[in-house]
């Protein structure tokens, strides 16, 4: 009889110690909540803002290095170095230049406010995109807003103004046609319609854009939707995974066709029509 009631007693204190336990965990999730819901404490805000003012700060600093040499940019190219100036102060304000481009795109979507209040910046920088797209600190403000969000991946198109679609003619391909940004009526607008989305939804918001462009023009055979189409497709769910999508059976999909030029994996509406 005593065993029996010994064991009836651990029994109620195994009960009890664990209601106190999901007592506990529930309080303990309570306060989680609370605190994120909380307030921030006056100290936190004013180190945050800090943090924020030391930032731009940082940025508009970049900025300013952007200036490859006094007065307004000209239609003229700025030549790498080595071309026609081998000097060493020639070079280094030309890497100055460089450097601050890629520091700059290395802030995100930080950067944004300041780039965009610098688009019409007509101080002289370097070419960002090639010898007749402009060389203003304006210039590559915008050029540096369109690598972010533009987030084309490696092995996606080849060197060319044109190339062949399904229908076997040739087509100028969309990124040098236009962009997501001329068509609604300028970048700043774009961005404006596109406040709502965090950074990697609008770099996928860009990707669908030049994805369906692809599309329409097709494929004139399987190697052309490997690397006109397909690499597009990937690197959009890729960055819907990264942002809490539920795609990685489709990517790894993409991945495996790919990887093993599955032909009989493309769609055959992209592809011309079988006769």
């Amino acid at each position: 009889m005593p065993r029996k009631r010994t064991g009836i007693r651990l029994l109620l204190l195994l009960s009890f110690a664990g209601v106190l336990h999901a007592q506990q965990a529930q309080q303990d999730t309570k306060q989680v909540v609370q605190q994120r819901l909380a307030p921030k404490a006056p100290d936190k805000e004013k180190a945050e803002a800090v943090v924020a003012k030391k930032q731009e700060a940082e940025i508009r600093a970049l900025v300013d290095q952007l200036v490859f040499a006094e007065g307004d940019a000209t239609d003229q190219p700025t030549l790498s170095p080595g071309i026609r100036d081998n000097s060493d102060e020639y070079r280094e304000r030309f890497e100055r230049c460089q450097k601050a481009f890629s520091k700059l795109m290395e802030y995100k979507q930080l950067a944004f406010p300041v780039l965009v209040e610098h688009l019409d910046d007509k101080r002289q920088s370097i070419n960002f995109r090639n010898h007749h797209m402009g060389n203003s600190v304006g210039d590559a403000c915008y050029w540096n807003l369109y690598y972010q969000l533009q987030d084309r991946p490696e092995g996606y198109s080849r060197y060319g103004y044109m190339r062949k679609g399904r229908d076997g003619e040739n087509h100028v391909k969309p990124y040098w046609e236009g962009t997501p940004f001329d068509e609604a009526g300028g970048i700043v607008k774009w961005l404006k319609a596109s406040a709502k989305l965090n950074y990697t939804e609008k770099q996928i918001k860009c990707l669908k854009w030049l994805l369906e462009k692809e599309k329409k023009i097709g494929a004139a055979d399987a190697e052309s939707y490997f690397i006109n189409i397909l690499p597009l497709e990937i690197q959009i769910l890729e960055r819907r995974l990264e942002n809490g999508e539920d795609v990685q059976a489709e990517l790894d999909r993409l991945k495996r066709v790919s990887e093993k030029k599955l032909a009989s994996a493309i769609p055959k509406e992209l592809l011309p029509a079988q006769r």
